[in-house]
């Protein structure tokens, strides 16, 4: 058996619901080389059913304990996988039809590239919302997720198997579930893995009550545990410049966590994440361009 080009991972738990739609979206491509490989993380719905009902020679179907995160499917995935390259997409998002098409075509134009990702529309409850952009690139990866912020989309992402394997995937630790694609990330430009990014729409990722990214307040705190792991690796930065950034990076937590819990109306929440920031670095505040910069990533 002839090995396929791309591995598409996808990690599901109790998304019976969204399957078809995420499925429909990955069988129509237009670029064929590919297999799929549903990792089903100890779902209690007819996920199996519904994935057993389908006759396609490309699906692989895996089942396995509930592992608490994101990161034990799509490890399993990433084990499993036969194609050189891995594409995730989460179960409740989709692709347009060109998407495997364009990525792959760039990657054999460009076989130094280790790690692709593009815009995705995201859309609430039915209606178009916003455009996530990835990007922009720069000639220090690390530096600029790590400073910038995470500017790379999870279901729009496709990664040198190899590279995948040799970063350890992602960490299945409880102290990074809901942040552990930016994690991986971070290890993988850390190493200097080449990233390139396409501005283009290829997919849609949904808004919903279950999206694991809505505990605001555990994110917050995950993503904190990422920049404690991460910020002694910053180099070519002085020790002040350093603390800095760091503190910058953390206020901006704590003021879009606080933005996010204003648009859901949790007013006390909001200004428990408001008097933290004060709290924790009062001195950052008075410089209107970090909280203007905060503000943008909601």
């Amino acid at each position: 058996m002839i090995n396929p080009k791309v591995s598409v991972v996808i990690a599901t738990h109790n998304h019976a619901h969204f399957l078809p739609e995420c499925l429909g979206s990955v069988r129509a491509q237009t670029y064929q080389d590919y297999e799929v490989i549903i990792v089903d993380n100890g779902s209690t719905d007819n996920t199996r059913e519904l994935v057993q009902k389908l006759a396609w020679d490309k699906l692989r179907y895996y089942y396995q304990e509930n592992t608490g995160s994101v990161s034990g499917p799509r490890n399993t995935g990433i084990r499993l996988a036969r194609g050189e390259y891995v594409a995730f997409l989460d179960s409740d998002d989709s692709w347009y039809k060109e998407k495997l098409d364009e990525v792959m075509r760039i990657l054999a134009d460009n076989p130094a590239i280790d790690i692709i990702s593009h815009d995705l529309l995201m859309v609430e409850k039915g209606k178009p919302n916003l455009v996530a952009k990835v990007g922009p690139l720069s000639s220090d990866m690390f530096k600029q997720l790590l400073i910038v912020g995470n500017c790379v989309c999870g279901s729009a992402t496709v990664v040198k198997r190899e590279i995948l394997l040799k970063t350890k995937g992602f960490d299945e630790s409880k102290d990074f579930v809901h942040v552990e694609d930016y994690e991986a990330w971070l290890r993988i430009a850390y190493q200097g893995y080449r990233f390139y990014f396409i501005n283009k729409t290829l997919g849609e990722y949904k808004i919903h009550k279950s999206n694991l990214s809505h505990d605001y307040e555990l994110v917050k705190i995950h993503l904190i545990n990422v920049y404690n792991k991460h910020y002694r690796n910053l180099s070519n930065v002085g020790p002040l410049r350093k603390l800095l950034f760091y503190n910058r990076s953390i206020i901006k937590i704590y003021l879009a966590t606080a933005m996010r819990f204003y648009k859901k109306r949790q007013y006390l929440k909001c200004l428990k994440s408001l008097i933290g920031s004060f709290l924790s670095y009062p001195f950052l505040l008075l410089k209107m361009a970090y909280v203007k910069e905060a503000l943008c990533l909601i």
